[in-house]
């Protein structure tokens, strides 16, 4: 468990969403930025610069990266239509997701990625481990989805970018949000659906109809336990989307038990050498001013010196 009187905030950062963030925020220039290989790196020097902020802040004692691989994913294969309206990656954009991962090893910055999972629930794995060690959680997303993690120690951030003040949701601000708690994310979405991961809900159901099972019987399983108590009319519009509803919660609840093997929960300790050798290589020098006096001054220098750094496994 944490011995410190204050506990430890690790900041887990949802890659991609900050990654996508700088692409479409930058579209608008007149130039786009290119490296010396020709590469764009328009989404990459926002993405590093965002990086760079955080890290300055020295408000985390860990700060981690979590990824989406390219390859197909568990819920497309139970459910073949999930995400099936989203755009399709900009040609722009694909070279510079590898372009990230080289620039965490550089920096030094732990990340994850594991086939087959989405980001959220490599986020939930490590949130269940830090959370259980005592460690208090920030999730930088705009993924509501992640909504569900929010708990006594889990926080989530929220339109996070170099100018936007951060908005911290808690379970409160859940609540406002959704009408329910965050345990109960993944059941609302279950029966009402989501037009953005392209999930049909329950034909008729009201959203207020939704909330009110949820409040008396608090799940979807609870509710079809008790489905004889619930109004004729709703039953059947449940009964008749059973099947559609129970896939609807497996695809929208968050896994939080991967096999991603050891996580590194000691205190982030940014290579500004390795980093500085990357942002030359890519022409991201400007954006990130301090890390050739930083990479000058010592080759790694920690986030937090004082506290002892620690491995755990999951």
């Amino acid at each position: 468990m944490n011995t410190l009187n204050e506990k430890r905030t690790i900041l887990i950062i949802d890659g991609y969403h900050l990654l996508h963030k700088g692409y479409y925020g930058t579209l608008k220039r007149k130039k786009l930025a290119i490296n010396r290989e020709g590469v764009p790196i328009n989404a990459i020097y926002t993405f590093v610069a965002k990086i760079n902020q955080l890290v300055k802040k020295n408000n985390y004692y860990s700060i981690i990266v979590t990824l989406d691989m390219d390859e197909g994913c568990w819920r497309r294969e139970l459910y073949p239509e999930y995400k099936a309206k989203r755009k399709e990656t900009p040609e722009n954009l694909i070279p510079q997701k590898q372009i990230v991962r080289e620039f965490l090893s550089a920096a030094n910055i732990p990340w994850y990625e594991m086939p087959r999972y989405e980001a959220d629930d490599i986020i939930g794995t490590i949130n269940r481990i830090a959370t259980k060690l005592d460690y208090e959680v920030h999730i930088l997303s705009n993924d509501k989805d992640i909504f569900q993690l929010v708990g006594e120690n889990t926080k989530v951030i929220t339109n996070a970018s170099k100018d936007d003040e951060h908005i911290i949701v808690d379970a409160e601000k859940v609540f406002e949000k959704f009408g329910c708690y965050p345990s109960q994310v993944a059941d609302i979405k279950a029966l009402m659906g989501d037009t953005s991961d392209n999930i049909k809900g329950v034909r008729y159901l009201h959203y207020a109809q939704a909330l009110d099972l949820l409040k008396k019987y608090e799940d979807i399983d609870t509710i079809f336990e008790h489905i004889d108590e619930v109004k004729k009319n709703v039953a059947k519009r449940l009964n008749e989307s059973k099947e559609l509803i129970l896939v609807n919660k497996k695809i929208t609840k968050i896994q939080d038990r991967l096999p991603i093997g050891r996580i590194n929960l000691k205190p982030t300790r940014i290579n500004w050498y390795g980093l500085s050798k990357f942002l030359k290589k890519h022409k991201i020098w400007a954006y990130v001013p301090d890390v050739e006096k930083m990479a000058a001054e010592s080759k790694h220098t920690s986030l937090n010196k004082k506290v002892t750094e620690k491995h755990v496994s999951n």
